[in-house]
């Protein structure tokens, strides 16, 4: 667990999934520059994010989503076999709270209960969405959402913020989530 705490290998492992992300969100929709120009713009805002260590939950959502979308990407286009994918999900999404629950800070005995939680809340969602009709950008935004919504308990119920009202993070995501379902193409290849 010693090379999580570590700054440099932290900030290298972000970042090897940003990149990833954005490979691979580049590669399935090259032909639609605004779209590949924003989530570079976004991913610039991320990456700087990542080195200067701050807003860790802006940093969550963000890989969540990109990863989704990667995750999401390999799925349909390259018909990876399903258990590969499910334990790539438990990794990455894995990392991905580990590091944010660095951040909110957690108490430790607590932690790993809610490590598994996540890994699994997340990899149920995708499992559930990937069963749906929608556009792999919609699929990924509900898991950004989910992880959004997640931390948000975490921040304010378990790390018990004053700042903090898990009501309003209910609220949010279940309006995002309502706006994504409403505003989704219908279809698994239209982007």
């Amino acid at each position: 667990m010693a090379f999580l705490r570590n700054h440099v290998l932290r900030k290298i492992i972000l970042t090897v999934i940003l990149v990833w992300g954005c490979l691979s969100y580049y590669l399935a929709n090259s032909q639609n520059q605004i779209a590949v120009a924003l989530i570079i713009f976004i991913s610039i805002l991320g990456l700087i994010s990542i080195i200067k260590e701050t807003s860790a939950i802006f940093t969550l959502i963000l890989l969540s989503f990109i990863s989704a979308y990667a995750f999401y990407t390999f799925f349909l286009q390259f018909d990876l076999p399903l258990w590969l994918l499910m334990v790539s999900i438990m990794i990455v999404f894995g990392y991905l709270f580990t590091y944010t629950e660095q951040k909110i800070g957690i108490l430790s005995n607590k932690r790993l209960i809610y490590l598994v939680l996540f890994s699994l809340v997340i990899l149920e969602v995708f499992l559930v969405l990937s069963y749906f009709l929608i556009n792999p950008i919609s699929q990924s935004l509900v898991i950004a959402t989910i992880s959004y919504l997640f931390i948000g308990f975490c921040y304010s119920v378990l790390a018990k913020h004053e700042d903090s009202n898990f009501t309003t993070y209910l609220i949010v995501a279940s309006l995002v989530t309502i706006a994504i379902f409403l505003t989704s193409g219908w279809s698994p290849l239209a982007s």
